[in-house]
Parts: structure tokens; sequence; C-alpha cells
């Protein structure tokens, strides 16, 4: 696996955002902001602008000025580079025995175009977005930015989907849920998943200042992890700027009823047994991971 500089990873950080980097970038990107406080706060304030975008505003055309504004300053950027170029065959500087640049050089300088090119559309963008956002209603840009299901998803992508071996673990279920019963006065019940063993809990920093259990459940045969977020819904409903997905919301009213939430081609799984909100989060298709979950209702579906 390549492994990227800061340069790199912040000129891939769009296409990581927007679920179009291929594996392997996706693998060194990820790699490099475990290590990089900078670009990893960089890559989470992306991902929340998309949602606020994605969940509080119509998709519509944009504006032919801004369209314009965007061709313009890549074709000065172009125009720019080309003469930078030009200039520098003209100068003494080392050359190879053909008398042009070496091919590292040639790459550093497109590298740095298509750099310098990412960074102005995207500032251009940004600009935008904060005109778009200073107009909308700042509670809406609270709850938007806290929704269960999206922050579930994120903490299972930022661990790779991978069994992080838990804080406290436990041979079956029933010894989970006396544990939370005893060590933190949380009555809820923990989820039989077909395939799965319960590996552990932790207790999760869900968001600033809230912790919530996360389930955290290992299948053996295919080697795949599934992450499971638990919420007491008085705890939330106490919280101004944590939100459940309003469709799941609005379906999940019976034992039997779940919701898929679709992000970023991820399902999370959510669904209520008395008090409790469950989020799921795995590679698996949300239906079949809900089919694996009694009794959740899957048939209805």
């Amino acid at each position: 696996m390549h492994k990227l500089t800061e340069k790199e990873a912040i000129l891939i950080l769009p296409a990581v955002v927007d679920n179009e980097a291929s594996q392997d970038e996706r693998d060194a990107f990820f790699a490099f902001i475990a290590g990089n406080e900078n670009v990893r706060n960089q890559y989470k304030d992306a991902l929340l602008m998309k949602r606020l975008l994605s969940e509080k505003l119509a998709r519509k055309t944009a504006p032919p000025h801004l369209k314009q504004a965007i061709r313009d300053t890549l074709q000065n950027l172009k125009s720019q580079e080309e003469l930078d170029s030009t200039q520098d065959l003209g100068r003494d500087q080392p050359v190879t025995d053909h008398g042009y640049r070496s091919k590292s050089e040639k790459k550093s300088t497109t590298l740095l175009f298509r750099y310098l090119s990412a960074a102005a559309v995207l500032l251009i963008f940004t600009l935008v977005t904060v005109q778009i956002l200073n107009r909308v209603n700042p509670s809406a840009i609270d709850s938007s930015a806290q929704i269960l299901e999206n922050i579930s998803l994120e903490h299972f992508i930022h661990s790779g989907g991978n069994l992080i071996d838990p804080q406290f673990s436990f041979s079956s279920i029933t010894e989970a849920e006396h544990f939370l019963a005893e060590n933190h006065q949380l009555t809820i019940t923990v989820p039989h998943i077909e395939g799965a063993e319960i590996a552990g809990i932790e207790m999760s920093e869900f968001t600033d200042n809230f912790n919530t259990p996360l389930l955290k459940y290992h299948q053996h045969e295919i080697n795949e992890t599934i992450y499971l977020f638990a919420f007491d819904l008085n705890e939330v409903s106490a919280l101004n700027n944590l939100v459940r997905n309003s469709h799941a919301a609005a379906a999940c009213k019976e034992r039997e009823d779940f919701y898929v939430t679709e992000i970023d081609n991820y399902h999370v799984v959510s669904w209520l047994w008395n008090n409790t909100w469950y989020t799921a989060v795995s590679n698996h298709n949300g239906y079949d991971l809900a089919s694996l979950v009694e009794p959740l209702n899957y048939s209805s579906q």
C-alpha cells in the first residue's frame, strides 16, 4: 500500500468523502489520518458539510455564474501552469541528457497543478456553502450534525470495520446483560444475532460528553464484525443536538419493525425495543443483517 504524504491525502480527500476513491486509496487515506489530526479533522468537516447539504437542502443545478467561475479558475490555473512550464525551459536549470525536464519533475508539476485546481474548486464550493448554510435555521444544523445513524456509521468506518478488542469480554448474552445492569444501571436486551457471537462491550464515547454501549459481535465463519449501539431514548431526548433518523423513527413503532438507512453505500439498521434504540452497522446488506436479528420482521419489508 502506497504511503501518502499530507498533500496527497488532502488531494484525494474529496474522492474518499464522495466514495469515489479506489479501495487502495481509501486504505492509504485512513491509514494516514490515523496519525494525522489535521487531515482527520478536515475529513470530519467534509463529512459534516456533505451531510448538511444532503439532509437539509434540496439538490439543484448549480447556477451558470458558479459554473463559469469554476471553469475560469481552472483555466487560469492551467494557463499559469503552462506559462511557468514554458519559462522553465528557457532558464538555466538541470536537465536530462535530452535537454528536457525529467519525468519526476513533470510529475511534481502535474501533481501541484491538480492540487491547486482541487483547492480552488473546494474554496469556491466552501464559500458558496457557507452562504447557503447561513440561511438555514441554526437548530436544524445542530440536529442534522448529530443523527444517531450517521455517527454510528462513522465509528464503524473509522475502525475499518475490524474487531478491535472491546473493553469488556463476555461468553454469553446473559452475562453481558448482567454486566450492563450491575455496572451501568442499564436494563436493556442484548440482541441475539444468528451466526454471530458477542465479543464484548465498549462504553463508547459516541459524541462529546455522551457515552453509550457499543456491542461488538463476531461472525467467525465469514470473519465479519457487527457494531451495535444501544441508546436510552430518555437520555437522547435530553440532548438537543442528538436525534434519530426521522424516517427510521417514524417506521419503528412495534418490536418487529426495523428501518435500513443507506449512507455512502453502507447500510445502518435501526429498531426500537421498549425504550432502547438500536443501530447496527456491518459490511452486510442491511436487510440481510436484519434477517439475523430476532424478532425483526424481515419478511414483511
